[in-house]
C-alpha cells in the first residue's frame, strides 16, 4: 500500500510539527515491520506545505499503524498545528534507491 499526505501546517507551529514527525517517523519504523518507507518533505519555497511518502507491507500493516501509540501521539500532538490534510492513495510506477541513501 501507497500513500502520499499532503499536508499544509500552521507556520507558528512548523518547527515543532518537524520535530513530532521525526519522532514519529524513527518510531514507526524502528518498532513496526510493515511500515517500509515514511519519507516526510516541505516544500523549499512553501515550507509550510509537507508532503509525506507512506509505504506499508499491505493495508492490514496500514491499519495496525494507525492504532499504534506512536502514531496516535503524533495525530492528538499536531492536531491544532495542521491546517488541512490530503491523503492520496497512489500506485507505483517505479522505485529506486541506493543503500544508505539517506546517511550520506
Amino acid at each position: 500500500m501507497v500513500r502520499m499526505a499532503r499536508i499544509e501546517i500552521d507556520s507558528a507551529y512548523l518547527e515543532q510539527y518537524k520535530a513530532a514527525i521525526r519522532e514519529h517517523t524513527q518510531a514507526a519504523i524502528a518498532n513496526e515491520p510493515g511500515v517500509l518507507t515514511l519519507y516526510a518533505m516541505y516544500d523549499k519555497a512553501h515550507p509550510t506545505l509537507v508532503t509525506v511518502l507512506e509505504i506499508y507491507a499491505s493495508k492490514a500493516a496500514y491499519e495496525a499503524h494507525l492504532k499504534t501509540p506512536h502514531f496516535q501521539k503524533y495525530k492528538t500532538g499536531t492536531l491544532e498545528m495542521v491546517k488541512s490534510l490530503e491523503l492520496v492513495d497512489v500506485d507505483p510506477i517505479a522505485f529506486g534507491a541506493k543503500p544508505d541513501i539517506l546517511k550520506r
